[in-house]
């Protein structure tokens, strides 16, 4: 989906002349008019569609996308990352994009979303459940906000079926660690014992949905390996129970919703004689560094770039196109990658 900025880009002409050329060929030179229509074409831009865009523009369709950061959730700064460049290829079409950021080192962390909430003015919300304390009961006002106000909503990346959204984009946490169980089962030859460790809290849906799946499919499927150790906190690794991981051998380790990564390579050293091998969630610049270390075995991926991204897409084609969403949940493809695969 080509933006008129960018076809005026290609076409060596100016973003007016463009949307002249779209909406009456007449009222363009026929040497110019050719330079555009070479860039629809090569674009597969809809002539059809130019008129309904160029409409777009006197509606001022607004978007709020609703997204997290912390210094230890780099995942998620990969998600806002993406979202943003999306967000720039559609503000070219006349469509207002704005973030609500919650973060916890902004001067005012609350001031924005009870703002937005007391006065909300968008035409959707594209948005992460958020189930931190902190942010939590704002969250939960703003979702109800927009219930009331009958604004479209789509979640991404986390799931609450409790409120009324229009679909969920993003992974499917029990079958994610279904597929942890399986790799721990390869590298520790079904037998032997094994620790799960978290960055974030137990109460996260993403962590209690990936150990669920991973517990079942090692009660199904693996007698024979055992859960010696879970050990979960809020943004540190401090307590970890290294003493208890050595006299237990364990073999394995699951790093579920790992944060910053940092407790990989302190696993290397306080486990140092033990070989232990890290099974952990989504390739990431520090994530990739501990793979090509030999730190982590292997990392199960989410496509961070589709949930960020497609939410937009459908966002745009439901304001403008007056699409319909056909579907509850769109999951996310998963992958497991080695270093090899770097």
């Amino acid at each position: 989906m080509i933006s008129l900025e960018k076809i005026a880009e290609l076409s060596g002409v100016s973003r007016r002349t463009v949307a002249r050329a779209l909406k009456d060929k007449s009222k363009v030179k026929d040497s110019t008019l050719a330079k555009i229509e070479a860039v629809l074409k090569e674009y597969d831009y809809e002539p059809n569609l130019a008129a309904r865009y160029l409409a777009v523009k006197n509606q001022n369709f607004k978007i709020l996308y609703m997204v997290y950061r912390s210094e230890s959730s780099q995942f998620h700064a990969r998600i806002f990352e993406l979202a943003k460049a999306k967000a720039a290829e559609l503000r070219g079409f006349g469509i207002t994009i704005d973030f609500l950021v919650l973060d916890h080192d902004q001067a005012d962390p609350l001031g924005d979303i009870k703002r937005i909430t007391a006065d909300f003015n968008y035409d959707f919300l594209i948005a992460l459940p958020i189930y931190e304390e902190f942010f939590q009961p704002y969250v939960h006002a703003l979702f109800c906000k927009v219930q009331e106000l009958h604004i479209p909503m789509i979640f991404y990346n986390m799931d609450d079926t409790s409120y009324k959204r229009d679909c969920y984009i993003g992974c499917d946490y029990e079958k994610s660690g279904r597929i942890a169980a399986g790799l721990i089962a390869l590298i520790t030859q079904s037998k032997g014992k094994i620790a799960i460790l978290s960055h974030r809290s137990s109460r996260i849906i993403s962590f209690m949905e990936r150990v669920h799946g991973f517990k079942g499919e090692l009660f199904q499927k693996y007698h024979d390996i055992e859960i010696v150790y879970t050990h979960t906190m809020e943004n540190d690794y401090i307590d970890v129970d290294f003493d208890f991981l050595r006299e237990q051998k364990v073999k394995a380790i699951y790093l579920v919703n790992p944060g910053d990564y940092s407790v990989c390579p302190r696993i290397r050293e306080e486990l140092k004689g033990l070989d232990v091998k890290i099974i952990t969630n989504d390739l990431l610049p520090i994530s990739q560094k501990y793979m090509q270390d030999g730190i982590i075995s292997a990392v199960i991926t989410q496509n961070e770039e589709i949930q960020a991204k497609k939410p937009l897409d459908l966002a745009f084609n439901i304001l403008v196109n007056k699409e319909k969403i056909d579907f509850d949940k769109y999951y996310t493809q998963l992958g497991i990658l080695i270093s090899q695969c770097i």
